[in-house]
């Protein structure tokens, strides 16, 4: 009797618990359609449009809770991004000359901008984004940079979804 009333109660709070679960972030946006407006890049990182651009609404598509749209006359929020530094920091040193680096941190810093189409107001203005990737360059370093701005890229587009999708 007792065990059996004990088991009805676990039930009765793991039952509980988990009535009001749902998947996602649960952050609600004011928009539904969104432009995302081709990125502008003022970084030393060339050839960075293409691949941030797609990258970005790639991570946009994932999400549920808002549809992009082609033009910005079709949105009711659209997103503007500037790519404004690229930069590398050497962690540590190759062994046979403590010259050249043998791997080192990568970071690209970039400023976001929501604006509501509807009344013309910014959502948000100049948010700092950024992505940083440690990158070896035993293999050459030209190489393995440019292998890892695609990985750049999605952490970065990441990062400006959270920003604009997410609880301010």
């Amino acid at each position: 009797m007792r065990a059996s009333l004990f088991l009805g109660f676990i039930g009765l709070l793991f039952f509980t618990g988990c009535a009001n679960y749902q998947l996602g972030t649960g952050g609600k946006v004011s928009f539904r359609t969104l432009y995302v407006a081709p990125v502008v890049n003022e970084s030393n990182l060339p050839q960075a449009v293409a691949i941030i651009s797609t990258q970005l609404r790639e991570s946009f598509l994932q999400d549920s809770r808002i549809i992009l749209v082609n033009t910005p006359e079709e949105a009711e929020a659209t997103l503007t991004v500037r790519l404004l530094k690229y930069g590398r920091m050497s962690k540590t040193s190759r062994n046979d000359d403590t010259g050249l680096a043998r791997n080192f941190d990568v970071t690209i810093e970039a400023e976001a901008s929501l604006r509501d189409n509807r009344d013309n107001h910014f959502i948000f203005e100049n948010r700092k984004a950024s992505a940083s990737r440690e990158v070896f360059g035993d293999s050459g370093q030209l190489q393995a940079e440019y292998n890892n701005v695609p990985l750049l890229a999605e952490i970065l587009a990441k990062n400006i979804r959270s920003a604009t999708l997410d609880t301010w």
